[in-house]
């Protein structure tokens, strides 16, 4: 027992020391567990769309009229119409398959349209939360050297070597960088909200790491090929197949020739639709192509030259305050402008980021989505 205690002692692991960081363990593996893991922006898309209740609803519809379309091409060829029956032709039943088969298309592409739109509102509200929170950081740093700044300069007024109009000027700069700092605090709990309103209690997290936005999946040389699979477009092409069936329906069916070249008229109608669609989403996205490299161009200008000059300044300034040269007013100014400089920075950042979301989330296969390949791949038609 005697041995058993000295070498205990000796390699210094009592048992009080043992319970100690056998507790100490379970403290930081506990807070370890309870620290919940950043918040992802693809992982925020697809907590969206799990959430919403539009998607199970779009799934019972697809289901239900791909339902009908195998009834229909099996069905009993008599055909209840009223209180009489009707005996329909082979060419009549799967005319109705083909009708019910479009329908279930179409609704498939609205499918794909609402994930694309939840995708995409989702990423603005977590680059929200990403930018707002980031400024809020840059806003409480200027509040931190304001403070310290007015400490030194209530010193030097009560040592006589500062005027009191200096004096009052840090007061009030100080003033309104904490309304500043209030300001973006209230920002900050208002974005975290509109998170919460796509993810739930997950948009409490930490945010993780910004993605690339710097790139783009669409293609500037071949936006018409991309932009045929867009919702918009997509679903104008549905329109169009249901008027194609719709005629077919109408020919076996055996309806006049004046009811006739009415649908081939729809069915006209619905092909110019989608081809103007088309254009015209090509066009939108160019322009929007140009506002997001002109915001990209605005950001590098800011974060490479502007912020380094504003801070070449701030230090040029407070060399010469040292040497009796310059004003505190003026070492405030020159700080204000660094600062603002920062934050501006970061805006331009956030500009282009929001115009890369739209972009970036605009056709089916960007969306981060457990949806099923049959909806995919009606998108994609």
């Amino acid at each position: 027992m005697r041995n058993g205690m000295y070498g205990s002692m000796r390699y210094g692991r009592t048992p009080r020391a043992i319970s100690l960081a056998a507790l100490a363990t379970a403290a930081l593996m506990g807070a370890a567990f309870a620290a919940p893991a950043p918040l992802a922006l693809t992982q925020a898309q697809q907590l969206a769309i799990e959430r919403s209740p539009q998607m199970a609803a779009y799934d019972a519809a697809i289901v239900a009229t791909r339902d009908l379309t195998v009834a229909d091409s099996n069905a009993n060829p008599l055909l209840r119409i009223g209180f009489a029956r009707e005996r329909t032709s082979p060419e009549l039943r799967k005319a109705l398959a083909a009708r019910y088969a479009r329908e279930a298309d179409r609704v498939a592409v609205q499918k794909g349209a609402t994930s694309i739109d939840i995708a995409r509102e989702t990423a603005l509200a977590w680059l929200d939360c990403y930018y707002v929170e980031r400024m809020t950081r840059v806003a409480a740093d200027q509040l931190k050297a304001a403070h310290a700044e007015l400490e030194g300069a209530e010193s030097m007024y009560w040592a006589g070597r500062l005027s009191q109009a200096e004096f009052y000027s840090a007061r009030s700069m100080l003033v309104m960088l904490e309304d500043q700092s209030s300001e973006f605090d209230h920002r900050g709990r208002a974005v975290r909200i509109a998170l919460k309103r796509w993810v739930g209690d997950a948009g409490d997290a930490p945010l993780a790491a910004l993605p690339n936005i710097d790139r783009i999946r669409l293609r500037s040389a071949a936006l018409e090929g991309d932009l045929a699979r867009h919702p918009e477009v997509a679903l104008l092409e549905r329109q169009e197949d249901l008027a194609v069936s719709d005629v077919r329906l109408a020919q076996a069916n055996r309806q006049s020739e004046r009811e006739i070249a009415v649908m081939l008229a729809r069915r006209d109608v619905a092909r110019a639709a989608r081809d103007e669609k088309l254009r015209a989403k090509v066009a939108e996205t160019r322009i929007v192509i140009d506002q997001w490299q002109h915001a990209r161009d605005r950001r590098n200008r800011y974060a490479n030259e502007l912020v380094p000059l504003a801070h070449e300044r701030t230090l040029a300034t407070l060399v010469a305050y040292r040497g009796g040269k310059a004003s505190l007013t003026d070492t405030l100014a020159a700080g204000r402008a660094e600062s603002e400089a920062q934050m501006q920075s970061v805006e331009r950042e956030y500009e282009a980021a929001r115009i890369w979301a739209q972009l970036e989330f605009a056709l089916l296969e960007t969306v981060p989505t457990a949806a099923s390949e049959s909806v995919r791949e009606e998108g994609a038609r």
